[in-house]
Formats: structure tokens, sequence, C-alpha cells
């Protein structure tokens, strides 16, 4: 099975239209997309904006994509720059059977190969919190909040930093509860594992990244795990993969005006992998 991976297109039309020629190219049996696609909602109306894009503009371009090559299936995680009514718009859309939305409750099947997906991540300074949580149970609050969509009331909620952090399980505890999902199987995690290639940030002398995702994958040992979300790391470290425990792990990347993915086979990403920057 050929897979092609990609993260944080942010909505922006230069990247999908990359990502439509190399698609057309390379023909892969499953597109996995990794989280923040989507043109950033507004504040004070998330289903008029970011859900009006996931309709308006994001589905026709997976109907499009699954015409051309009646083969091609889609899944997807979210990101911090998501809101939960984005989530729930992608639910409809899968029970019509347009793309899958993985999670990491249960353990979607293609072709012999598992796949849990999980789009939560530690606090950022962006302002929608909906796939935010505390790294671990017993870490410092942030020191600024933000918003919230309330699904059931079709509303945003100010998201104090102690309520809202506080009510809410950890990235750890979210983890621990995860599905078992037999090998060979593969993780899709928006956030990287702490302290490593995938998780650095210019200017920022620290690792940025997940402590409750690198124990997770030392423990797990994904056969792959496909992160996104600190798209600037490939720059800053030399590099888009690495080695956390004993699982490949990767970080395309992702600027704002080529774009980039990566290309493998499922039976042996390691000794497959390309990464693709459009030119």
């Amino acid at each position: 099975m050929k897979i092609c991976f990609t993260s944080d297109f942010h909505g922006r039309t230069t990247l999908y239209d990359q990502l439509d020629a190399l698609l057309a190219a390379e023909t892969p049996d499953l597109l996995i997309l990794g989280g923040d696609m989507f043109a950033d909602g507004d504040i004070d109306d998330p289903i008029g904006t970011q859900v009006a894009y996931i309709d308006e503009s994001f589905v026709p371009r997976i109907r499009a994509w699954r015409e051309r090559s009646g083969n091609l299936d889609v899944a997807c995680i979210l990101g911090n720059h998501d809101w939960a009514c984005a989530r729930r718009a992608l639910r409809g859309h899968e029970r019509n059977g347009l793309l899958t939305v993985l999670n990491h409750d249960r353990c979607w099947r293609r072709d012999g190969v598992g796949f849990l997906g999980f789009s939560y991540t530690p606090p950022t300074p962006y302002w929608v919190k909906d796939f935010e949580r505390l790294d671990e149970k017993d870490d410092q609050l942030p020191e600024t909040g933000g918003a919230f969509c309330d699904e059931s009331a079709e509303c945003v909620g100010q998201a104090s930093a102690g309520p809202f952090f506080g009510k809410r399980p950890s990235l750890w505890e979210e983890l621990e509860a995860a599905a078992e999902c037999g090998q060979p199987w593969i993780f899709v995690c928006h956030a990287p594992p702490h302290d490593s290639n995938l998780d650095r940030l210019p200017h920022v002398e620290h690792p940025v990244g997940s402590r409750a995702i690198r124990r997770f994958v030392e423990q797990r040992s994904p056969l792959c795990a496909l992160h996104g979300h600190i798209h600037e790391s490939p720059d800053v470290t030399g590099d888009y993969r690495d080695r956390v425990g004993k699982t490949f792990s990767i970080n395309p990347g992702q600027s704002n005006t080529r774009m980039r993915a990566v290309l493998f086979d499922a039976a042996d990403p390691a000794g497959t992998m390309r990464h693709s920057v459009y030119s």
C-alpha cells in the first residue's frame, strides 16, 4: 500500500494545488492528512467560517481526488488550529463514505495495516483550545486561555486556563486509554515527540514536542509515526526523520508556498520513504 502523508496547509490554495499535482503523478492508495488543513475559523463564527471552508473547498477537492483515482482512500486527523465543530462536520462526511477520521479510541485498518490518530497537542499560544490538553496531569497551567466551541450549543465559549485544562484529561491520560492496534500499525499524531529532530522551533533553545507522545510511541512501538504541528522543525534540525525507540518517526514540515509531503510503502516505511518538496 502506497501512502502519501502531509500536514499543516492552513487552507492555503497554493499548497492544495500542488498536492493535486503530486497525487496525479504518484497515484497513492492512501492519502493521510495530519491536521491544521483548514483556513482558521473566525473566533465569533467557527461554523460559518471553518466549517463553511470544509464544505465549500476541502470536501470538493476530496471528491475530485477520489473521482480521478477510484482506489484512493483519504484519512485525516485534526490539529490545534481546528475547532471541535470541524470534527463534527468531518464525521458527517465520514458517514457518507468520503473520508476516514482517525481516532485513538479505535483502530482503523486498510490492507492489513492498522492506524490510530491523535489530534491533541500540548498548550500553544494560539487561541483555539478544542484540541489542546496539558501534556501530563501535573503540568503547570499555561498563563493564558483562549476559546473553545461548545458543540451542543453551537457557540463559542471562553477557555480560562484553569477551568478548561483542569477539567480535561491530559495527553498522557488520553493515550493510556488508546485502543490496541495489532502490528503492523501506524500512528498519525499532530504533535511530534519531545526532544527529537521533529520538534524544534527557530530561535527557541529547547524542544517543544510532547513528552506524553514520546512515551506512548516508545511503549507501543508502531511501525511508523507521522507528525506535523512544528512544521519549521526540519529546517531547524536538517532532518525530517528520527528514531523514537524502535519507531521510524516523520515530520515532513511545511512552508507557505512549497508543499512538503512524504511518500512510502506501508510494508517498509524506513526503506521506501521519500521526502517530496514541490518545485
